[in-house]
């Protein structure tokens, strides 16, 4: 019995530091989610602050995944258009207007560099 406790232990510590190592590479914490689009308005909702600036250019990410022919399948962004931060709409959130590309709900947004 303590064998079996001993290797689900020891699974479940390796797929938390293998998700941790993930969200940390991708940094999808510090990235907005698209919540909701309305033709080219887009809005935009953040876990950590502080909120980009009213005027700070945005990429818009979807995500896309590697299949490997071994292992689990990686996540990571692709670039899908751009947007401008037209107004912050409450502690968390902002509105942006699309001005090129596209966007659909769940994207990611993060300012340009």
């Amino acid at each position: 019995m303590k064998l079996h406790a001993a290797y689900l232990g020891t699974a479940l510590l390796l797929t938390g530091l293998a998700i941790g190592t993930i969200a940390h590479a991708t940094n999808a914490y510090a990235d907005g989610w698209i919540g909701h689009v309305n033709g080219r308005q887009l809005d935009i909702c953040y876990w950590v602050t502080p909120l980009p600036a009213v005027g700070t250019r945005l990429q818009v990410m979807r995500v896309a995944y590697v299949i490997p022919s071994k292992g689990v399948p990686i996540e990571h962004f692709v670039a899908n258009g751009q947007a401008t931060v037209t107004s912050i709409t409450d502690a968390h959130c902002v509105r942006a207007e699309l001005t090129q590309g596209t966007a659909q709900w769940a994207d990611h947004a993060r300012p340009m560099p």
